[in-house]
Protein backbone atom coordinates (compact mmCIF):
# COMPACT_ATOMS: atom_id res chain seq x y z
CA UNK A 1 0.00 0.00 0.00
CA UNK A 2 1.57 3.55 -0.87
CA UNK A 3 0.43 6.71 0.90
CA UNK A 4 -1.76 7.51 -2.16
CA UNK A 5 -3.87 4.23 -1.65
CA UNK A 6 -3.82 4.87 2.13
CA UNK A 7 -5.28 8.45 1.48
CA UNK A 8 -8.32 7.05 -0.74
CA UNK A 9 -9.20 3.80 1.39
CA UNK A 10 -9.63 6.43 4.25
CA UNK A 11 -12.01 8.94 2.71
CA UNK A 12 -14.02 6.31 1.10
CA UNK A 13 -17.12 5.84 2.93
CA UNK A 14 -17.37 2.32 4.47
CA UNK A 15 -21.09 0.89 5.00
CA UNK A 16 -21.59 2.06 8.37
CA UNK A 17 -20.69 5.49 7.34
CA UNK A 18 -23.48 5.47 4.70
CA UNK A 19 -25.77 4.51 7.26
CA UNK A 20 -24.74 6.83 9.72
CA UNK A 21 -24.99 9.95 6.79
CA UNK A 22 -28.56 8.61 6.36
CA UNK A 23 -29.47 8.55 10.20
CA UNK A 24 -29.75 4.80 10.32
CA UNK A 25 -27.90 3.21 13.20
CA UNK A 26 -25.13 0.49 12.73
CA UNK A 27 -26.74 -3.05 12.58
CA UNK A 28 -23.78 -3.96 14.81
CA UNK A 29 -23.38 -1.24 17.40
CA UNK A 30 -21.04 -0.69 19.87
CA UNK A 31 -20.90 -2.66 23.14
CA UNK A 32 -21.34 -0.31 26.12
CA UNK A 33 -21.70 -1.04 29.72
CA UNK A 34 -23.73 1.84 31.24
CA UNK A 35 -22.55 3.47 34.91
CA UNK A 36 -22.45 6.19 37.00
CA UNK A 37 -19.25 7.83 37.75
CA UNK A 38 -18.33 11.00 39.53
CA UNK A 39 -22.16 11.18 39.87
CA UNK A 40 -22.67 11.09 36.21
CA UNK A 41 -24.05 8.49 33.98
CA UNK A 42 -21.18 7.49 31.35
CA UNK A 43 -20.72 4.08 29.40
CA UNK A 44 -17.93 1.66 29.82
CA UNK A 45 -16.66 0.86 25.89
CA UNK A 46 -16.43 -2.87 25.80
CA UNK A 47 -14.76 -5.23 23.19
CA UNK A 48 -16.37 -8.09 22.62
CA UNK A 49 -13.71 -10.21 20.93
CA UNK A 50 -9.99 -9.51 21.41
CA UNK A 51 -8.59 -12.30 19.40
CA UNK A 52 -11.00 -10.76 16.58
CA UNK A 53 -8.98 -7.43 17.03
CA UNK A 54 -5.61 -7.88 18.12
CA UNK A 55 -4.67 -9.99 14.79
CA UNK A 56 -1.48 -8.07 13.30
CA UNK A 57 -0.33 -7.06 17.07
CA UNK A 58 -1.36 -8.47 20.39
CA UNK A 59 -1.42 -5.45 21.65
CA UNK A 60 -2.57 -2.63 19.11
CA UNK A 61 -5.52 -2.08 17.04
CA UNK A 62 -6.20 1.22 14.47
CA UNK A 63 -9.00 1.75 13.34
CA UNK A 64 -10.50 4.69 11.44
CA UNK A 65 -12.92 6.59 13.48
CA UNK A 66 -16.29 6.10 11.74
CA UNK A 67 -18.07 9.67 10.40
CA UNK A 68 -21.29 11.43 10.76
CA UNK A 69 -21.65 8.93 13.89
CA UNK A 70 -22.70 10.28 17.65
CA UNK A 71 -20.87 8.60 20.75
CA UNK A 72 -21.92 8.31 24.58
CA UNK A 73 -19.88 9.89 26.71
CA UNK A 74 -17.71 7.22 27.40
CA UNK A 75 -14.27 5.73 29.25
CA UNK A 76 -12.40 1.94 28.37
CA UNK A 77 -9.62 0.36 30.08
CA UNK A 78 -7.01 0.73 27.21
CA UNK A 79 -4.91 3.65 26.29
CA UNK A 80 -6.09 5.46 22.81
CA UNK A 81 -4.21 7.92 20.44
CA UNK A 82 -6.54 10.12 18.00
CA UNK A 83 -4.64 11.06 15.23
CA UNK A 84 -6.38 13.84 12.70
CA UNK A 85 -5.37 13.05 9.60
CA UNK A 86 -7.20 15.22 8.17
CA UNK A 87 -10.06 18.13 8.82
CA UNK A 88 -11.05 18.61 12.38
CA UNK A 89 -12.91 16.84 15.73
CA UNK A 90 -14.25 18.31 18.75
CA UNK A 91 -13.50 16.52 21.70
CA UNK A 92 -15.38 16.85 24.98
CA UNK A 93 -12.59 15.32 27.68
CA UNK A 94 -13.57 15.54 31.82
CA UNK A 95 -15.70 18.02 31.30
CA UNK A 96 -13.51 20.49 28.93
CA UNK A 97 -13.90 20.86 25.18
CA UNK A 98 -10.94 20.81 22.86
CA UNK A 99 -10.24 20.95 19.40
CA UNK A 100 -8.05 18.84 17.31
CA UNK A 101 -6.41 20.16 14.35
CA UNK A 102 -5.00 18.36 11.43
CA UNK A 103 -1.55 16.41 11.90
CA UNK A 104 -2.21 17.25 15.95
CA UNK A 105 -2.15 13.63 18.31
CA UNK A 106 -4.68 13.55 21.51
CA UNK A 107 -3.02 10.64 23.82
CA UNK A 108 -6.08 9.65 26.10
CA UNK A 109 -5.34 7.23 29.59
CA UNK A 110 -7.94 4.37 30.50
CA UNK A 111 -10.53 5.25 32.47
CA UNK A 112 -10.55 8.57 30.92
CA UNK A 113 -14.31 10.34 30.40
CA UNK A 114 -14.65 11.69 27.08
CA UNK A 115 -16.35 11.73 23.95
CA UNK A 116 -16.18 12.93 20.33
CA UNK A 117 -18.38 15.16 18.50
CA UNK A 118 -19.76 13.65 15.09
CA UNK A 119 -16.94 13.91 12.64
CA UNK A 120 -18.05 15.42 9.05
CA UNK A 121 -17.15 14.00 5.83
CA UNK A 122 -13.93 15.47 5.45
CA UNK A 123 -12.83 15.11 8.91
CA UNK A 124 -10.45 11.71 9.09
CA UNK A 125 -9.51 10.76 12.80
CA UNK A 126 -7.78 7.76 13.42
CA UNK A 127 -7.68 5.28 16.81
CA UNK A 128 -4.89 3.45 17.75
CA UNK A 129 -5.99 1.58 20.74
CA UNK A 130 -2.98 0.22 22.82
CA UNK A 131 -3.32 -2.47 25.70
CA UNK A 132 -1.83 -1.78 28.89
CA UNK A 133 0.55 -5.48 28.02
CA UNK A 134 2.03 -3.36 25.53
CA UNK A 135 3.92 -0.80 27.92
CA UNK A 136 6.57 -3.34 29.78
CA UNK A 137 9.98 -2.57 30.30
CA UNK A 138 11.27 -2.73 26.22
CA UNK A 139 8.94 0.10 25.61
CA UNK A 140 10.13 2.25 28.06
CA UNK A 141 14.02 1.30 27.34
CA UNK A 142 13.05 2.64 23.96
CA UNK A 143 11.91 6.13 25.01
CA UNK A 144 13.42 9.02 26.71
CA UNK A 145 13.49 8.71 30.49
CA UNK A 146 12.69 11.95 31.54
CA UNK A 147 9.81 12.50 29.12
CA UNK A 148 6.25 13.37 29.93
CA UNK A 149 4.96 10.63 27.63
CA UNK A 150 7.12 8.19 29.95
CA UNK A 151 5.28 9.75 33.02
CA UNK A 152 2.03 9.24 31.10
CA UNK A 153 2.25 6.00 30.20
CA UNK A 154 4.19 4.53 33.81
CA UNK A 155 0.89 6.30 35.46
CA UNK A 156 -1.43 4.55 33.19
CA UNK A 157 0.09 0.77 33.67
CA UNK A 158 0.15 1.51 37.56
CA UNK A 159 -3.02 0.39 39.52
CA UNK A 160 -4.33 2.40 41.98
CA UNK A 161 -3.49 6.07 40.48
CA UNK A 162 -6.23 8.22 39.35
CA UNK A 163 -6.52 7.82 35.29
CA UNK A 164 -7.88 10.88 34.02
CA UNK A 165 -4.93 12.18 32.53
CA UNK A 166 -4.78 12.88 28.36
CA UNK A 167 -1.53 14.71 26.17
CA UNK A 168 -2.88 17.18 23.10
CA UNK A 169 -0.03 17.74 21.05
CA UNK A 170 0.31 20.44 18.72
CA UNK A 171 2.67 18.24 16.34
CA UNK A 172 0.59 20.23 13.41
CA UNK A 173 3.98 21.57 11.75
CA UNK A 174 5.95 18.04 12.77
CA UNK A 175 7.91 17.50 9.21
CA UNK A 176 8.37 13.88 10.54
CA UNK A 177 5.00 13.16 11.86
CA UNK A 178 2.83 12.62 9.21
CA UNK A 179 5.77 10.80 7.49
CA UNK A 180 6.12 7.91 10.17
CA UNK A 181 2.14 7.78 10.62
CA UNK A 182 1.57 7.26 6.72
CA UNK A 183 4.24 4.33 7.11
CA UNK A 184 2.21 3.20 10.33
CA UNK A 185 -1.04 3.02 9.25
CA UNK A 186 0.58 1.55 5.45
CA UNK A 187 1.68 -1.40 7.34
CA UNK A 188 -1.11 -1.84 9.34
CA UNK A 189 -3.87 -1.73 6.37
CA UNK A 190 -1.30 -4.03 4.30
CA UNK A 191 0.67 -6.10 6.56
CA UNK A 192 3.80 -8.13 5.47
CA UNK A 193 5.41 -10.65 7.20
CA UNK A 194 7.18 -8.65 9.49
CA UNK A 195 4.43 -5.93 10.27
CA UNK A 196 4.89 -6.59 13.69
CA UNK A 197 8.32 -5.41 14.15
CA UNK A 198 8.32 -2.88 11.87
CA UNK A 199 4.67 -1.62 13.55
CA UNK A 200 7.16 -1.45 17.09
CA UNK A 201 10.04 0.39 15.44
CA UNK A 202 7.32 2.83 13.77
CA UNK A 203 5.96 3.28 17.01
CA UNK A 204 8.50 4.17 18.80
CA UNK A 205 9.89 6.45 15.89
CA UNK A 206 6.46 8.47 16.81
CA UNK A 207 6.83 8.19 20.57
CA UNK A 208 9.98 10.03 20.33
CA UNK A 209 9.08 12.65 17.52
CA UNK A 210 5.77 13.20 19.96
CA UNK A 211 8.51 13.78 23.03
CA UNK A 212 10.72 16.50 20.57
CA UNK A 213 7.16 18.20 19.76
CA UNK A 214 6.29 18.28 23.70
CA UNK A 215 9.61 19.29 24.55
CA UNK A 216 9.61 22.05 21.88
CA UNK A 217 5.91 23.25 22.68
CA UNK A 218 6.28 26.60 25.08
CA UNK A 219 2.92 25.92 26.32
CA UNK A 220 2.99 22.67 28.41
CA UNK A 221 -0.20 23.22 29.66
CA UNK A 222 -0.07 19.92 31.62
CA UNK A 223 1.73 19.94 34.25
CA UNK A 224 0.70 17.15 36.25
CA UNK A 225 2.68 15.04 34.40
CA UNK A 226 6.06 14.58 36.46
CA UNK A 227 9.10 12.63 35.50
CA UNK A 228 9.41 9.03 36.69
CA UNK A 229 11.77 7.42 38.72
CA UNK A 230 11.32 4.15 37.44
CA UNK A 231 12.08 4.59 33.56
CA UNK A 232 15.68 5.71 34.46
CA UNK A 233 15.87 2.17 36.77
CA UNK A 234 14.54 0.12 33.26
CA UNK A 235 16.99 1.92 31.54
CA UNK A 236 19.93 0.66 34.21
CA UNK A 237 18.89 -2.85 33.95
CA UNK A 238 19.00 -2.63 29.96
CA UNK A 239 22.51 -1.20 29.92
CA UNK A 240 23.78 -3.50 33.17
CA UNK A 241 22.39 -6.98 32.68
CA UNK A 242 24.91 -9.18 32.44
CA UNK A 243 25.58 -8.69 35.88
CA UNK A 244 23.87 -6.25 37.57
CA UNK A 245 21.78 -7.48 41.19
CA UNK A 246 18.65 -6.27 42.87
CA UNK A 247 21.12 -5.07 45.71
CA UNK A 248 23.87 -3.83 42.93
CA UNK A 249 21.00 -1.80 41.54
CA UNK A 250 19.25 -0.38 44.33
CA UNK A 251 23.01 1.06 45.34
CA UNK A 252 23.50 2.49 42.34
CA UNK A 253 19.98 4.81 42.41
CA UNK A 254 21.00 5.16 46.49
CA UNK A 255 17.79 3.50 47.19
CA UNK A 256 16.75 0.14 49.44
CA UNK A 257 16.60 -3.32 47.95
CA UNK A 258 13.21 -3.97 49.20
CA UNK A 259 11.85 -0.83 48.30
CA UNK A 260 13.24 -0.83 44.63
CA UNK A 261 11.61 -4.39 44.20
CA UNK A 262 8.42 -3.29 45.41
CA UNK A 263 8.28 0.15 42.72
CA UNK A 264 9.26 -2.28 39.49
CA UNK A 265 6.45 -4.45 40.70
CA UNK A 266 3.99 -1.98 41.33
CA UNK A 267 4.75 -0.04 38.07
CA UNK A 268 5.85 -2.90 35.63
CA UNK A 269 3.67 -5.66 37.46
CA UNK A 270 7.27 -7.99 36.84
CA UNK A 271 9.67 -8.89 39.52
CA UNK A 272 13.53 -7.42 39.37
CA UNK A 273 14.35 -11.22 38.17
CA UNK A 274 11.47 -10.83 36.16
CA UNK A 275 12.71 -8.03 34.20
CA UNK A 276 16.08 -9.23 33.84
CA UNK A 277 15.42 -12.84 32.31
CA UNK A 278 13.08 -10.66 29.75
CA UNK A 279 16.19 -8.53 28.82
CA UNK A 280 18.31 -11.34 28.54
CA UNK A 281 16.46 -13.02 26.74
CA UNK A 282 15.70 -10.20 24.64
CA UNK A 283 19.12 -9.83 24.22
CA UNK A 284 19.41 -13.85 23.17
CA UNK A 285 17.27 -13.38 20.15
CA UNK A 286 18.75 -10.92 18.61
CA UNK A 287 22.43 -13.16 18.67
CA UNK A 288 20.68 -15.97 17.58
CA UNK A 289 18.82 -14.09 14.13
CA UNK A 290 22.51 -12.29 13.65
CA UNK A 291 25.31 -14.31 14.70
CA UNK A 292 26.75 -17.27 13.96
CA UNK A 293 26.71 -18.05 17.76
CA UNK A 294 26.21 -21.50 19.00
CA UNK A 295 23.39 -21.56 21.78
CA UNK A 296 26.11 -22.29 24.22
CA UNK A 297 28.24 -19.05 23.18
CA UNK A 298 24.81 -17.12 23.22
CA UNK A 299 23.81 -18.02 26.43
CA UNK A 300 27.20 -17.12 28.24
CA UNK A 301 27.28 -14.11 26.45
CA UNK A 302 24.08 -12.97 27.69
CA UNK A 303 25.03 -13.98 31.18
CA UNK A 304 24.12 -17.83 31.65
CA UNK A 305 26.54 -19.84 33.05
CA UNK A 306 24.39 -22.68 33.08
CA UNK A 307 22.74 -23.65 29.46
CA UNK A 308 19.94 -26.09 30.70
CA UNK A 309 18.67 -23.14 32.81
CA UNK A 310 18.48 -20.44 29.67
CA UNK A 311 17.24 -23.53 27.53
CA UNK A 312 14.48 -23.26 30.04
CA UNK A 313 14.08 -19.35 30.90
CA UNK A 314 14.27 -19.22 26.69
CA UNK A 315 11.20 -22.09 25.79
CA UNK A 316 8.95 -20.40 29.22
CA UNK A 317 9.46 -16.76 27.53
CA UNK A 318 9.06 -17.34 24.25
CA UNK A 319 7.31 -20.77 24.04
CA UNK A 320 9.84 -22.49 21.70
CA UNK A 321 13.90 -23.31 22.16
CA UNK A 322 16.50 -21.41 20.91
CA UNK A 323 17.35 -23.65 18.13
CA UNK A 324 13.68 -23.46 17.02
CA UNK A 325 13.11 -19.75 17.34
CA UNK A 326 16.64 -19.50 15.09
CA UNK A 327 14.95 -21.45 12.32
CA UNK A 328 11.54 -19.36 12.23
Amino acid sequence: MTPQDLDTSLRALTPSEELYRQGIPSPKPLEFLYMFKDRKRVAKLLIKDHTELFTISPDIVVKKHSRFQSYPLHFHDWIEINYMYDGSCTQIINNNIYSLQKGQILLVDSDTVHRIEPLGESDILINIIIRKEYFNSNFFNRISADSPLSSFFINSITEGNAHDSFILFPSENSRRLPVFMNEFFCEWFDPCSRSGEMLDSLFSLIMMELIHVYENDSDKQDNRLKKSPIVPILRYIEENYKNCTLSSTAAHFNINANYLSSQLKKHTGMSFMGLLHQQKIRFAKTLLISSNMSVTEVANYVGYENVSFFYKKFNSICGCSPKEYRTI
